[in-house]
């Protein structure tokens, strides 16, 4: 910051300033980050990471986004943003938050995905759920009324239902996205025909 400062480009220069990942330190008597962590989990902690974006001359100081996004929205956004094209090919799997970058409203519903190794989650305002293939544990929590997720709630018989929409939910957005993936679960296999 203090070269572009020097050189006169900071009010027009995009700064953006992310992880790929978040970080336990401690949470959930753990240490480490995403899918470094062992045991291998999705709590908030590991999917949760730090944006920021700069840039004065079109992005107003101060603002927050409140609206949950995921490393998948990040490019969309980023090229919507720079008034850039998206590739046609591979579509591209996430959402563009770029409006609001810039104070507009989104018509956004909150719902993520995010992976890594054998783990697939899908999160909403309510409920969380964690796909682990081929053979679990799965995990479900309910995000409003369990927010530090310390109740698994997905061998509950009352959330069966909930659990099968949400596995439902991870396939059809990993085969929507033309993400392969032959070993999600014991006997799915989700292929995008070529």
């Amino acid at each position: 910051m203090g070269q572009l400062e020097q050189q006169g480009l900071a009010e027009n220069t995009l700064v953006i300033f992310t992880a790929d990942q978040g970080l336990c330190a401690g949470h959930h008597g753990m240490w480490g980050m995403g899918d470094h962590a062992r045991p291998l989990h999705a709590y908030e902690e590991a999917i949760r990471v730090p944006m920021i974006w700069r840039h004065p001359s079109h992005i107003k100081a101060g603002s927050v986004v409140g609206e949950r996004t995921c490393n998948y929205d990040f490019f969309p956004s980023l090229l919507d943003y720079l008034e850039m094209p998206h590739p046609s090919q591979p579509q591209l799997p996430g959402r563009s938050y770029a409006p609001a970058l810039c104070g507009e409203q989104l018509d956004w519903n909150g719902t993520i995905f995010h992976e890594f190794e054998n783990l697939r989650l899908v999160r909403g305002d309510r409920w969380k759920y964690v796909w682990r293939f081929p053979s679990g544990p799965d995990e479900l929590y309910d995000m409003q009324n369990d927010p530090g997720e310390g109740h698994n709630r997905a061998k509950d018989v009352e959330c069966a239902e909930i659990v099968r929409e949400s596995r439902a939910r991870i396939e059809a957005f990993l085969i929507s996205t033309q993400i392969r993936s032959t070993t999600c679960g014991a006997g799915v296999a989700l292929k995008q025909d070529d």
